[in-house]
């Protein structure tokens, strides 16, 4: 992604992202065709369309662009439309899903915990993104690259961005460090904003919106690639432990079959030329069964850190 595709993005924050006042439009949208290809077998799948959101953890218009081409295949392979369905916020997504009116996500560590913990069943692990060949990514803490801090507790009194309530790495994290160094996190920085997708917190980094910002890592290489010059603008201060990747999860509302045919293309897409191709240009390897206690020391991070 370019990065001057934020570039409008950039303006409407200046204005008015302290107040969290953007309003983004939600967006439904059928990405299959009516009926499968020939190649793609007889498996039964659902008798209806595939409601499916992403967490956004990058802006609205990237997420939708960028999910687009992986929802058209996976929807040819379950032979019924998929749509894809956004929110504002990681926990309208939750919401959706807690009630059956999202079949299925790909959801934030945050918000999965969060959903684990509120509403027990809520929800079962169909699969997780690998990302060069590691289910996790970590929490960064990104200041501009001329500003004299260089830890956490530097920020004291400062400005910070965090993601989304829900969000473990933009969010979660941080507050556990602060907490860590003997300071209470809600009184901690001098002033927060809510910038509702990483790439945003990045940006608010870049501009001088804000002296420091809690990001996703596998967002900033993506944008660091896109852009090289964007890491002589920021610099990380500090990089987390690696904690369980964001899943993919389906609501128990979803027919048991229907779950397990969904988690099988999921598993198989890396199998499939086209799913293959689509997979890579989000940037994951392909998908997996979650390892046995991937999300344990994310949930005890964020039980601490509330």
């Amino acid at each position: 992604m370019p990065w001057i595709r934020h570039a409008t993005l950039l303006l409407v924050m200046t204005l008015g992202l302290a107040c969290d006042r953007q309003r983004y439009r939600e967006v439904e949208v059928s990405l299959a065709p009516p009926s499968p290809p020939a190649d793609v077998g007889t498996a039964p799948g659902p008798s209806r369309a595939l409601r499916f959101s992403v967490a956004a953890v990058e802006s609205p218009r990237d997420t939708y662009s960028d999910y687009s081409r992986l929802f058209l295949r996976m929807g040819q392979l379950l032979g019924v439309p998929v749509e894809f369905v956004q929110r504002r916020t990681y926990r309208e997504v939750n919401d959706l899903l807690a009630s059956g009116a999202l079949d299925a996500a790909l959801v934030c560590t945050g918000g999965y915990l969060d959903l684990r913990k509120r509403v027990s069943g809520a929800v079962e692990v169909l699969a997780v993104p690998v990302v060069q060949g590691e289910q996790t990514y970590r929490s960064l803490v990104l200041v501009a690259a001329a500003s004299p801090y260089r830890d956490v507790a530097d920020l004291a009194g400062k400005r910070f961005a965090y993601t989304d309530e829900l969000s473990f790495s933009g969010r979660a994290w941080a507050r556990r460090l602060v907490a860590d160094r003997g300071f209470e996190p809600d009184r901690f920085f001098g002033s927060t904003i809510y910038t509702r997708s990483h790439d945003r917190s990045v940006a608010a980094v870049v501009q001088g919106l804000v002296d420091g910002a809690a990001v996703h890592s596998v967002v900033y290489a993506r944008l660091v690639e896109a852009d090289p010059g964007l890491a002589r603008q920021v610099r990380v201060i500090h990089q987390s432990p690696p904690f369980g990747a964001m899943p993919v999860v389906a609501s128990p509302r979803l027919p048991e079959a229907t779950r397990a045919r969904l988690r099988q293309i999921l598993l198989d897409l890396d199998d499939d030329a086209e799913g293959r191709s689509a997979l890579q240009a989000i940037g994951i390897d392909r998908f997996a069964e979650a390892k046995p206690g991937l999300y344990d020391s994310a949930a005890l991070v964020v039980e601490g850190s509330r």
